[in-house]
């Protein structure tokens, strides 16, 4: 069989496997050039036909067989198969090495590239045809019937591929909507809680909205897992990159598991040394990382503490590595267990404890976004029982002025600010869910914000035509036309070449933000989102709208 330098194996093996079958019939052959590494690999039967016991390993060696005259057309059939993604066909000539006589060929190629792998690749068979170019009988069948296998293999192969993708590309519809349909019901639950946390309410309601607030991020982390999945999968994990405060996000994931810990009595630190920054990376994936780590570590601990340590380990030019730790005194991880507890669906396994551990997604996760940053994880067990999980990034320092992330608290002291004294100008709120609408209205009146609705697309582009409005919240998913087109029509009105739009969906799969951003849109909030991150997003474009 047919295979690369690294050993690895495709559906085209499938055709090797036919190649390989005819090397008993008559003058027949094959070879493979995995394009990528340019290795060549030929069968018994292509030695024989060219009188040579050592191969060719490389596309040059290859062609070095081909006699001079014939080289061009061979490398214009190989050169057009691979710019079309087709194959063809080609009679030419070689020299054999036994005994240097002349020999006329026949060969069929076609460019391949396996699903699994997505490697390019050029398979050939090859067929003495010499007899038949000198009009002399000889055996007729047994090269053709062979190439005509092959070449009805490889189709059926490119059959498979294309179902694959198509069966990929229903996959990612069926996640973007149910991400949408899911998470939209998530945004009123979540945004109303956080209003009415605001509230002046007694001690038991809030004890209650709390429980309510907690299971409602607690399925939203079940859906961002399984999504997160789906991106590791189809290789479009993307990050979203700002200035993050590290320390900032550190305590918020000890608020968030503050009270799992003093449920258990557990004693939760944080060790965080001076760091170097301001710093870019994605906030809501290195809070995901480490809200993992320090979750699994209360987890797994029934006494004793859970330490999480925030450290930088080296600080190179413009960029830094920085190292995260969560070290618990719970039950630890079995030696046999370590190498594989970072992949998918996978847990330590031979502790009942353990076994209740949740779906084993989370440290994949975790691995996939360390990778993502530059860094890696690991695991290494304490001397006195216990865990230490620990994670790398390397973000980049900030070499100038960046309009990123904000402090939560900058709406508020936004209040003296130009852009809040342009509260007499109207936003316009794009939402076919009337609860959204509603909610989107009172997030906006905690800072003195007005806003109209607008219930599709083509009501938004209606209204935008007959009134200039000061920013548009625009959701995606819309009856009649969609956000992304509403959108581009709102951008072809002369009032709107520079009126902020900013984008909401509870799609976040990978695509998402690029296509906002082609369509015209200036930023883009995630459903369900919090109070602070819109209020944030809204001030942030009014204030580059303003300064403009």
């Amino acid at each position: 069989m047919l295979r690369g330098t690294d050993g690895g194996t495709s559906e085209a093996d499938d055709a090797d496997s036919l190649l390989e079958a005819g090397e008993r019939l008559q003058r027949s052959g094959a070879w493979r050039w995995r394009i990528a590494s340019d290795s060549v690999r030929c069968t018994a039967g292509w030695r024989h036909i060219h009188g040579c016991s050592v191969a060719p390993a490389s596309l040059a060696e290859l062609e070095a067989t081909i006699a001079p005259p014939d080289l061009p057309a061979f490398r214009s059939l190989l050169q057009n198969a691979i710019a079309g993604g087709g194959g063809g066909s080609l009679v030419h000539r070689i020299v054999r090495r036994a005994d240097g006589a002349e020999r006329c060929l026949l060969t069929r190629l076609q460019v391949l590239c396996a699903a699994t792998d997505r490697q390019p690749q050029v398979i050939a068979s090859v067929r003495d045809v010499t007899d038949e170019e000198r009009g002399e009988a000889g055996p007729q069948d047994a090269g053709a019937t062979l190439a005509a296998a092959v070449e009805e293999r490889i189709r059926q192969l490119a059959a498979a591929r294309d179902e694959a993708e198509a069966a990929s590309s229903a996959k990612s519809a069926f996640l973007a909507n149910m991400s949408h349909e899911i998470r939209t019901p998530l945004t009123t639950i979540v945004g109303l809680v956080e209003l009415m946390r605001r509230e002046q309410l007694p001690a038991k309601q809030l004890d209650r909205l709390e429980k309510m607030n907690e299971a409602a991020r607690h399925l939203l982390c079940l859906i961002d897992g399984v999504l997160d999945l789906a991106k590791i999968e189809a290789g479009k994990l993307i990050l979203n990159e700002t200035t993050v405060d590290l320390t900032r996000i550190l305590a918020s994931v000890v608020e968030m598991v503050g009270e799992q810990a003093r449920e258990k009595g557990l004693r939760l630190l944080t060790e965080v040394q001076p760091l170097p920054g301001p710093l870019i990376g994605d906030p809501t994936r290195i809070r995901q990382a480490m809200l993992n780590y320090a979750s699994n570590a209360i987890k797994f601990t029934e006494r004793g503490s859970v330490t999480l340590r925030l450290q930088a380990l080296q600080e190179e030019g413009s960029s830094v590595l920085l190292r995260f730790e969560a070290r618990d005194t719970g039950i630890g991880v079995p030696a046999a267990a370590r190498g594989r507890i970072f992949r998918q669906f996978e847990q330590a396994g031979n502790s009942p404890q353990r076994a209740d551990g949740g779906a084993g997604l989370g440290l994949a996760i975790v691995s996939q976004i360390a990778a993502r940053m530059g860094g890696e994880v690991g695991i290494e067990a304490a001397a006195d029982g216990g865990s230490t999980f620990w994670f790398t990034l390397r973000l980049q320092k900030v070499a100038r002025k960046r309009s990123g992330q904000l402090p939560a608290e900058m709406p508020t002291a936004a209040a003296e600010t130009a852009e809040r004294r342009r509260s007499d100008s109207r936003l316009l709120i794009v939402d076919d869910e009337r609860n959204n609408r509603e909610l989107i209205l009172a997030m906006l009146e905690t800072v003195d914000l007005r806003a109209d609705c607008a219930c599709s697309g083509e009501e938004a582009v209606a209204q935008a035509a007959k009134k200039r409005y000061a920013l548009i919240l625009m959701d995606l998913q819309l009856p009649q036309i969609d956000g992304i087109e509403a959108t581009r029509r709102i951008r072809r009105l002369p009032a709107y070449e520079a009126v902020p739009i900013i984008g909401l969906s509870g799609n976040v799969l990978a695509g998402v933000v690029d296509e906002c951003q082609r369509a015209g849109m200036d930023d883009f909030v995630g459903k369900p989102f919090s109070m602070d991150a819109l209020l944030e997003a809204v001030t942030r474009c009014l204030r580059s709208s303003s300064a403009a």
